[in-house]
């Protein structure tokens, strides 16, 4: 294979903006990608496939383990996964305002 290495691309935001960003036509094939999942895959709100709440995106699987919790669990359960993915956004927008600020922090800094 004739094509580019991982490790050829610059890592953080300067892949995307940066002098050795990846081609153009690689971030459309990322998008379209990401498109074809949101609109054909990860639908997860149509009854038909037996989703129980917007964001159920289990398709019908694995029903015998979630049904196995009471509501109280349930909705513990929902709320500490809201939280977490909402603790990642932070987390990764914390690292991108440091990369663009410049900074050396001693972990992210080395990497």
């Amino acid at each position: 294979y004739a094509g580019h290495a991982f490790s050829s691309y610059p890592s953080g935001l300067a892949a995307i903006f940066g002098d050795d960003a990846i081609p153009k036509a690689g971030i459309q094939q990322i998008l379209a990608f990401i498109g074809i999942l949101e609109l054909a895959v990860m639908k997860g709100i149509d009854n038909d496939q037996g989703n129980e709440f917007v964001g159920d995106f289990r398709n019908g699987k694995f029903v015998n383990s979630w049904n196995s919790f009471d509501d109280a669990t349930k909705m513990r359960k929902r709320a500490i996964e809201l939280n977490n993915g909402r603790a990642a956004m932070m987390g990764i927008l914390g690292l991108m305002v440091h990369e663009k600020l410049g900074s050396n922090m001693p972990i992210i800094g080395q990497l």
